[in-house]
């Protein structure tokens, strides 16, 4: 299969998806508005209201952990099982094996870009200050759509040859929301001795410096970021090889 014929058929399926999901919906493209906002909505009467334990400007706070962290965790759980879900078309193309966790990923992000947008401009009448800090956040936008990309296809690589794991990855995914700082400020709540390592998470370090440049109007911390794209360049670079080197695998064990 040619570049070109895996892209036009990548970009072909990535917005046939799009437009299947949506068509189930009432609400079409707002839910993926809608889905944030309702997570956000609870977390904010829980620890805002409730325990009053939000902090200045908790609404933006959460919208800005919240949108961030459900992009990751919606590509990582919904490419644990893309290849398997793709044995009907392997089957009958020789098409290579990445083509899956790709499509999802692709879906994923186009759907937090709409999201985004969003945010932008509530933030824009949200008492928070606009600031040159913003220019950073297609940086950070990059740097997370690395990372993505990089967990996406170690677990889509993975789950084939063990289909159970994929309970395993949501499980992980769980624990790491808690870790994250989605819902509260790890430098506040977490002691300093501990903080290294929540962020060696790198979602718990991009979530913080989104909140930095959008909400605190401070420039992300830029040398935990170039670790951040490093490490996930590398693993991503590995899944690449690792996913290519078993592409004649899959449709074998795909089929038991």
């Amino acid at each position: 299969m040619t570049i070109s014929v895996f892209m036009d058929l990548l970009l072909f399926r990535t917005f046939a998806g799009l437009r299947n999901e949506v068509s189930h919906y009432y609400l079409n493209y707002l839910w993926w508005v809608f889905s944030p906002l309702s997570t956000m909505l609870v977390f904010y009467l829980v620890f805002g209201v409730f325990l009053n334990q939000g902090t200045e400007n908790y609404v933006g706070f959460l919208i800005c952990g919240i949108s961030s962290w459900q992009w990751f965790a919606n590509t990582v759980n919904n490419s644990a099982s893309s290849i398997n879900n793709g044995r009907g078309l392997m089957l009958q193309v020789n098409i290579p094996k990445i083509f899956f966790p790709v499509e999802v990923l692709l879906m994923d992000s186009f759907k937090h870009a709409f999201v985004v947008c969003l945010l932008l401009i509530f933030l824009l009448i949200y008492p928070t200050p606009v600031s040159i800090t913003w220019i950073a956040l297609p940086l950070l936008l990059v740097i997370q759509f690395i990372t993505n990309a990089a967990f996406a296809l170690l677990v889509a690589m993975v789950v084939p040859f063990v289909p159970d794991l994929r309970f395993v990855v949501q499980t992980v995914i769980q624990l790491a929301f808690f870790g994250s700082g989605v819902f509260y400020s790890i430098d506040e709540v977490v002691l300093p001795k501990h903080r290294a390592i929540i962020y060696a998470n790198p979602m718990a370090g991009l979530i913080k410096n989104y909140r930095d440049i959008l909400l605190d109007a401070q420039w992300p911390d830029w040398n935990y970021l170039l670790w951040v794209f490093l490490g996930s360049s590398c693993l991503l670079a590995c899944c690449i090889l690792l996913i290519t080197r078993l592409n004649h695998v899959y449709p074998r064990i795909c089929q038991q």
